[in-house]
């Protein structure tokens, strides 16, 4: 996250002292554009009891991880086939004199509303609160909850009967350093859940660098160059829901240029195991491939996606996968700073051994919309049923007196959404989302999920110092769809792939924890079918490599489908 600078004198900030207002002023037009119809979001945030607000306690000290937080969650913590929601929270920080009890919350669906069971379930942790994400660590079958932190981080152990216990230093992992992302998967094959930690930067209260203009003394929060950067965790399951941090041993990068933001696993190659991809900011991403036993070689630079289509390393922090043009290989997408593009990397992996991506950010449209803004959860998914994924980013600037610093800038951004038109191009729609996607937020965090349960995707966007907006899709029109639910009876099916056969549609998705930024999506997979009314062949490659097929013709449900017993 760059820094504001003074224009005086500086090439740079003048080109974006008068390009960027353009670019917002081009943006609000499309924003303020009308439609006849409906629109496609409704934010039922108050009306369905979420009364939660964001705290960072800031100071006015401009202490960097107020910059950043938080994210949250839509995941079936109670399994009772609903959509329950978890709100990461600030904490107090030094000279803060408001509230000191923020803690995070957690909210039980009930009949489609949300009732605070915070207390109850032993959820509410009160550290500086990053994100969360959802895994099986203990392989009991429950959903626990991996809460990320500036300070230690919590393991939140799900006892059923909607109670939980923090595990985090008997399990291990209760690093003290800033986390950010976080993601469950099975990444030495073994069988149980290990667990991947972003780690920002090496910040401290105690030496906190004045950033800004000293000449006018306006402070402004800093650039990640001004901080070193910290190696991430690869937390390796023993077997027994303990870890050890193996990350030099399995080969992660070390040292200073490593400054993880967004994370998400993924079988890049199909080879049958998981590959990480982080987003660093500032620095080259990573792609860590897989070599089948859980040891890793970055080929991010090989793989090209380290750096965009230029050679430039961009201020990564937040990752949507999925497969964007139809061609059942996962793309990534990767959100970045004002006057960097977001970038999407398609994927054109032709062998199983070397991992290729090429950056078709303008190509696919999506580069000239993102110019303007400071980009963070970002997520695909199919927005009107249609079959194609659609995109969602959601926006705010770092710096919270910008305007002072860059003409034209804002802190409060709108969101975005961007439609595929089933070539694989995007264009901005966002006016069709309605009044939500309008206002300026200052938002962090998104994930999806069917909360009301009529098929149709909603979303959850976690914002600064601010409610969360909870936007149920009300996109009208006859598309069909089925949702795809997964059951092991041994664990929770991280990582398990699932391929759709719908008449000459095909389809791939992924039971995945964590993404986006610092957030979990439900992890339940949905798959608009458009037009489709005919029999769906679904194809399950279970975590370990056992595949097993499932037909049905009933549609617009939940299709369950278990494990069945090896043969």
């Amino acid at each position: 996250m760059p820094a504001a600078a003074s224009s005086a004198n500086n090439p740079v900030a003048m080109l974006r002292s008068t390009i960027l207002p353009l670019l917002l002023v081009l943006s609000s037009g499309l924003l303020a554009a009308t439609t006849s119809g409906k629109a496609w979001f409704h934010d039922a945030t108050a009306e369905l009891g979420v009364d939660f607000v964001h705290v960072d306690a800031r100071t006015g000290e401009k202490f960097y991880p107020e910059t950043a937080a938080s994210g949250g969650g839509l995941v079936d913590v109670d399994h009772d086939g609903d959509l329950d929601l978890y709100l990461v929270n600030g904490a107090p920080q030094p000279g803060w004199r408001g509230e000191r009890d923020l803690r995070n919350r957690l909210y039980e669906n009930r009949d489609g509303r949300f009732v605070d069971v915070t207390a109850a379930s032993g959820t509410g942790d009160t550290g500086y609160g990053m994100g969360v994400c959802a895994g099986d660590p203990n392989s009991d079958g429950l959903v626990d909850l991996m809460v990320t932190n500036f300070g230690p981080d919590r393991l939140l152990l799900n006892l059923g009967g909607g109670k939980f216990r923090e595990a985090a230093a008997e399990a291990g992992v209760d690093d003290a350093r800033w986390s950010a992302s976080c993601a469950f998967g099975d990444l030495d094959g073994d069988g149980d859940h290990d667990l991947y930690v972003t780690h920002y930067v090496d910040f401290h209260y105690e030496r906190n660098p004045f950033c800004g203009d000293r000449a006018r003394n306006l402070r402004a929060y800093c650039r990640p160059s001004a901080f070193q950067g910290v190696t991430d965790s690869l937390f390796i399951n023993r077997g027994d829901g303990t870890f050890v941090d193996l990350a030099k041993e399995r080969g992660l990068r070390q040292g200073r240029e490593e400054k993880g933001f967004g994370v998400v696993l993924w079988d890049l190659d199909a080879d049958g195991d998981l590959d990480i991809y982080v987003a660093n900011d500032g620095t080259e991403n990573r792609l860590y491939q897989n070599d089948g036993r859980g040891s890793f070689e970055d080929v991010g630079l090989l793989g090209g996606v380290a750096l965009n289509s230029v050679g430039r390393a961009e201020s990564g922090m937040g990752i949507a996968i999925g497969d964007y043009d139809g061609d059942l290989q996962p793309d990534l997408f990767v959100t970045n700073y004002s006057m960097e593009t977001n970038t999407l990397y398609r994927n054109q992996t032709a062998t199983q051994r070397f991992l290729s991506f090429v950056d078709v950010s303008r190509k696919s449209g999506i580069a000239e919309s993102s110019y303007p803004y400071v980009a963070w959860g970002a997520r695909f998914f199919d927005a009107d049923n249609d079959g194609d994924l659609d995109l969602a980013i959601v926006n705010g600037h770092a710096i919270d007196n910008i305007e002072v610093f860059e003409a034209g800038l804002q802190y409060a951004q709108p969101n975005q959404l961007l439609l595929n038109d089933g070539s694989g191009r995007f264009s901005d729609q966002s006016h069709l989302g309605g009044p939500a996607w309008q206002r300026p937020s200052v938002s962090r965090g998104l994930a999806t999920g069917d909360v009301d349960d009529d098929g149709r995707l909603d979303l959850l966007v976690t914002n600064t110092n601010a409610r969360p907006d909870l936007l149920l899709n009300r996109r009208t029109g006859a598309s069909n769809w089925v949702r795809v639910e997964l059951v092991d009876p041994q664990r929770l099916p991280i990582g398990a792939a699932v391929e759709i056969v719908a008449g000459e549609r095909r389809q791939i998705a992924t039971v995945q924890s964590g993404g986006s930024f610092l957030s979990q999506s439900d992890l339940r997979l949905h798959f608009g079918l458009g037009s489709w009314n005919g029999e769906v062949v679904a194809t399950v490659r279970w975590p370990g490599g056992r595949t097993q097929i499932e037909r049905t013709d009933l549609l617009n449900r939940t299709w369950t489908i278990r494990r069945t017993s090896e043969r």
